[in-house]
């Protein structure tokens, strides 16, 4: 499939501006940066504009030259802790597969979602349907909730606003005030339930992963579809994925607070 018809000029000139700056050519005019776009300087000066303003790039006035700015650092940081975050808890991801055979994902929180950025599938045939890449609601599944829990009270609210509390299921939480209430249960038990609140038939149990700052930076969660739902069955498995969070997080850099 061919997506010519999608592009955007402008934003094309902005990342191929972007890329003019190296290693060798850290700092440049903007008489240079139009000259290697093969664009008017009116043209290059609005786009340098909007990059500085967006963060990306910065403006030297002593020098009449702009250089990438610290928002490419920080999204460079984010990926980074992303992509070391995969590898760290790869290992742990495939013995709690071999130790619950059932599905487990881990996610990040972005853009007031939940993100999966890695999925082991139990051996048994039951396909649950999430890949990586793809985005969950935050109010109706575990690992949302866990993504949640340690947040503002005003920053949860924001979120809760901004995206709405879709009723997914009978059993869907879609009260500000009761999410708020229902996340505060999930403090104090250091783990997220999903009981049949995003589809019917799935249940999932979510722990939190933390590094070095003790802040929660992601989410570990294990998928069931069972049609006899029992206590006893988080009674076997939630020791199991507690114990599996406080593993990842110890490779992520994590030490406990001293009592």
């Amino acid at each position: 499939m061919k997506y010519e018809v999608y592009r955007v000029k402008s934003i094309e000139k902005a990342m191929q501006m972007l890329e003019l700056f190296t290693a060798n050519q850290p700092e440049l005019s903007l008489g240079e940066l139009s000259k290697a776009l093969g664009v008017h300087k009116s043209t290059a000066y609005r786009i340098a504009v909007t990059l500085v303003e967006g963060g990306l790039l910065r403006w030297n006035p002593g020098k009449g030259t702009y250089a990438l700015g610290l928002k490419i650092l920080n999204l460079s940081s984010s990926l980074m802790n992303s992509l070391e975050l995969r590898t760290q808890a790869r290992p742990h991801l495939e013995k709690l597969v071999g130790e619950v055979n059932e599905t487990v994902h881990l996610a990040v929180l972005d853009q007031d979602e939940a993100v999966y950025i890695d999925k082991l599938e139990a051996v048994r045939g039951i396909r649950i349907f999430s890949d990586v890449g793809k985005r969950a609601p935050c109010h109706c599944t575990a690992l949302g909730k866990v993504l949640l829990a340690e947040l503002p009270t005003e920053k949860v609210r924001s979120i809760l606003e901004r995206r709405g509390m879709k009723s997914y299921t009978p059993n869907t939480i879609t009260s500000i005030e009761a999410f708020l209430e229902h996340l505060e249960q999930v403090r104090v038990r250091g783990y997220a339930l999903d009981l049949e609140e995003h589809e019917p038939l799935v249940y999932c149990i979510a722990v939190p992963i933390k590094d070095y700052s003790r802040q929660i930076i992601a989410s570990l969660s294990m998928t069931m579809i069972i049609k006899d739902f029992s206590e006893n069955i988080l009674e076997r498995f939630i020791p199991v994925m507690l114990e599996a969070g406080a593993n990842i997080s110890r490779d992520m850099g994590y030490v406990a607070e001293q009592a």
